[in-house]
């Protein structure tokens, strides 16, 4: 089972065993995406089996990482005597079922762990009900488990949400005895026959011999497989044209009338006939039914839809005055800073005075508004109601990632590196107002980004993006005490700090990881997927969550279940280049920026509010 204790266990003394990571979105993977998205009451799901070749029953999907932990004497419990397990947690908040995870010919495969939010009083046996009706839908979608551990997609550029997929899928509704349907054409604009809808993954999936050999004679494949009965014959459109195969498996024991099986395969062919109208028809593509969520994490409420850039280029940090009303934006490329009505998100005004704007501090009391500037003249310091520069911090050029410390009133300040042609970084501990430099670190690096600083205790954490490392600085001696290596990934460029339960979040680029740091040893305890090429990492406290932006379009969620716990939820779509933002904890909402882009077409502000 997924039990907490074990979990905690595994994540303190097993840090190695969460870098071994199965490849990406491999079907058993996407399986409990598309199943956690379409039912948005589970909080946690795993899926335990053991792979082909190997003998340990293990981890190979889930919404929480842990890829590779081995099953306990429970899991196995569970795979070994067929029996369901239940368990309500030790804190009282979460009701586990754990349950065979079976095949189409109703073979078991492994176990699948589904874990729901519970509060006293709940229905333990409606949950339990909910759990066994995921399995029931899972067990249609999985032919053995060599095929949980294979690509979903074979081939990425192959479609997944098209007529074709969905021409399956309503016909294995409609045919519930039915076990397996393929569909294999030549998709328009490819030279190789391949899957295309499927009941079992495998899209992009090159055709075998016997795929070919009934689409090239006519001839249809009769094919018995222990407790399977395939027909594989060709799919044909309305018109009957050939467009190449259809796979249909039915189940089978010894003294089944093949020949009616046959008869029943080719009903089914000519059902899919009548509906196909052309192979450009069924390779058009068709939008994912969208669920409600009740509970949504986050959920768009505005876009500035009425303010254009008009310039190419990335944007970075935002900067916020809540009381003010205020939400800037650093357009780094276009060398601007850009103002926003903080409830609205109407587009204001354009500030100059800036080169390359990064980080954004305002200074309420002070009336400040510090923006790094890797640019020539260096960090400027604003009035922020003039918006006049009334100062400057004069550093190595570089200057990029800051960190404000409310508890010093001390500002820290990345410096140096390859983007300005520098082999080391620097740790800068200045005065934000006088620009006075108290200390200075080098580190020997060329690339070094995020800080945060600890608020309750002496510590600074910093990002050395180049070495897949965490390095601790005291700030009194402001020297390195500590170096926390990540291994899994690389570029580690955000950062984000919970420090009443000493937890680190960072995340990287290369794959895109979320990992979460114990800031007592250093320790890996999670490390999960995350959306692609972020700038940004934020961890929202009242409701022990991280958020995690994306370049690609989406916005990752990860929900703490305990501090060595995090489940992913469903990500959240945004908008191409949205890869930075800022939680505005005041108001439950979370802001996006999306960047304009090389070709400058592009480029806005997203709004979301934040769900309990």
């Amino acid at each position: 089972m997924v039990r907490y204790s074990m979990l905690l266990l595994t994540a303190l003394f097993a840090p190695t065993l969460l870098a071994q990571q199965t490849p990406p979105e491999n079907y058993a993977q996407h399986l409990v995406d598309e199943t956690l998205a379409t039912h948005p009451d589970i909080a946690i799901m795993a899926m335990h089996v053991t792979p082909p070749k190997q003998t340990d029953n293990v981890i190979i999907a889930s919404n929480i990482g842990r890829i590779g932990k081995k099953a306990d004497s429970d899991d196995m419990g569970v795979v070994n005597t067929g029996k369901p397990a239940m368990a309500l947690n030790a804190a009282g908040d979460h009701y586990e079922v754990e349950l065979p995870l079976k095949d189409v010919t109703n073979d078991t495969v492994g176990a699948v762990s589904i874990v729901y939010p519970y509060k006293a009083g709940d229905d333990k046996a409606a949950l339990a009900k909910r759990a066994e009706a995921v399995a029931d839908q899972l067990h249609r979608k999985i032919s053995n488990a060599a095929n949980l551990t294979q690509p979903y997609q074979f081939d990425p550029t192959i479609p997944t949400h098209t007529n074709a997929q969905q021409l399956v899928d309503k016909t294995m509704a409609a045919h519930p005895k039915l076990l397996i349907l393929m569909l294999h054409i030549v998709p328009p604009g490819k030279t190789t026959n391949v899957v295309v809808g499927s009941s079992i993954g495998r899209i992009g999936k090159a055709a075998d011999a016997d795929d070919m050999r009934a689409i090239n004679t006519g001839i249809p494949n009769l094919e018995v497989n222990g407790l399977r009965f395939e027909v594989e014959t060709r799919l044909l459109d309305v018109k009957g044209r050939t467009l190449g195969a259809v796979g249909i498996v039915f189940p089978y024991k010894p003294g089944d009338d093949k020949a009616a099986l046959k008869r029943e395969g080719f009903a089914i062919r000519d059902e899919l006939r009548a509906k196909i109208s052309s192979l450009a028809k069924l390779m058009q593509p068709v939008p994912p039914v969208p669920v409600v969520d009740p509970h949504p994490t986050a959920t768009l409420i505005g876009r500035s839809t009425g303010w254009k850039p008009g310039y190419s280029g990335d944007f970075d940090h935002f900067g916020v005055d809540v009381k003010g009303n205020r939400l800037w934006l650093a357009a780094e490329d276009h060398g601007t800073l850009e103002l926003f009505n903080l409830r609205t998100g109407q587009h204001e005004r354009t500030l100059t005075g800036v080169e390359t704007p990064h980080a954004i501090i305002y200074l309420p009391k002070a009336n400040r508004l510090i923006v790094t500037d890797s640019g020539k003249g260096m960090t400027k310091v604003f009035n922020a109601t003039t918006y006049k520069v009334v100062g400057h911090i004069k550093l190595e050029p570089g200057a990029d990632s800051a960190e404000y410390d409310p508890s010093t009133g001390h500002l820290y300040i990345v410096t140096g590196g390859k983007d300005v042609g520098m082999k080391d970084c620097f740790l800068n501990e200045v005065n934000p107002l006088t620009g006075h430099v108290y200390h200075k670190l080098r580190f020997d690096s060329d690339h070094t980004e995020a800080v945060k600083a600890e608020q309750h205790g002496n510590r600074l954490f910093v990002n050395i993006a180049d070495h897949n490392e965490v390095d601790v600085v005291d700030k009194k001696t402001f020297k390195v005490i500590a170096r926390w290596p990540l291994s899994g990934a690389q570029t580690n460029l955000s950062m984000a700090l919970d420090e009443a339960d000493h937890r680190l979040f960072v995340g990287t680029r290369n794959p895109s990881k979320l990992f979460v740091l114990n800031t007592d040893t250093g320790a890996t305890v999670a490390m999960l997927d995350a959306p692609a090429t972020s700038d940004g990492l934020f961890y929202d406290s009242a409701r022990k969550r991280v958020y995690v932006p994306g370049g690609d379009g989406y916005l990752g969620v990860f929900q703490q279940v305990t501090p060595n716990l995090y489940a992913a939820r469903p990500r959240i779509p945004s908008a191409i280049g949205a890869k930075s933002g800022i939680v505005v904890p005041q108001l439950n909402r979370l802001f996006l920026a999306a960047s304009p882009g090389e070709h400058g077409k592009g480029g806005e502000v997203l709004q979301f509010a934040l769900g309990q």
